[in-house]
């Protein structure tokens, strides 16, 4: 009775092996396809950046960042980048996260989309202190800031109104010379520049604005 057991474990460890060599394999291809695409293109790759960005995304993992592709648009520098978290009894989470470097620091500030709820409270509640004054943007996005007098100093108009023609990112925050978006998703290179793109328009619209 013990050889059936003994055999049907040998048939399970080699079963176990095979797809762990099939995995890794999968993984080099992967890999491998991923930097011939970022040499064809002009763009680099960077496995692991060493960046901060994952605290800040679902499940605050500060190493989920697992790779990233940096260029220049427009002379602007940008790095596109896929973030990844694996909850305790769930599959893994994917983010695509874009930052750009400004070349002035701004106020903390982020703005993210409202939905139902925030949109009710704020009729309900009024505009608070952290408010435009136009209120189509008002309405549709959320400002927090530790600073929001300075902050708001520092939303020009054509910003606003890009965001309300969803030309730029509806979510995005500032810290310091950093400008970030996220949104969920895997990240396909061939999309590279295209996610690239609406960050870099909202970077040029801040760059252009007046102090």
């Amino acid at each position: 009775m013990n050889e059936p057991i003994g055999a049907a474990a040998g048939v399970l460890a080699v079963l176990v092996a095979l797809v762990a060599v099939y995995s890794v394999r999968r993984r080099r291809r992967e890999r491998l396809r991923l930097e011939r695409w970022a040499r064809a293109n002009g763009w680099t790759l960077t496995w692991n950046p060493a960046v901060d960005w994952g605290r800040m995304m679902p499940g605050g993992d500060p190493r989920g960042v697992t790779h990233g592709f940096s260029a220049r648009m427009h002379g602007r520098p940008v790095t596109v980048a896929e973030y990844s978290a694996t909850g305790a009894e769930s599959d893994p989470t994917y983010f695509v996260i874009v930052a750009t470097t400004l070349s002035r620091p701004l106020p903390s500030i982020e703005v993210s989309p409202r939905g139902l709820l925030s949109r009710g409270w704020r009729r309900l509640a009024g505009p608070g202190e952290v408010a435009t004054g136009n209120p189509d943007f008002d309405d549709a996005f959320r400002i927090r800031s530790e600073a929001p007098a300075e902050a708001l100093r520092w939303l020009p108009p054509p910003v606003m109104a890009a965001q309300l023609h969803r030309q730029v990112p509806e979510w995005w925050s500032v810290r310091g010379t950093e400008l970030l978006t996220h949104h969920p998703g895997r990240l396909r290179p061939d999309e590279v520049p295209r996610e690239a793109q609406p960050l870099v328009v909202l970077a040029d619209l801040f760059e252009g604005s007046p102090r």
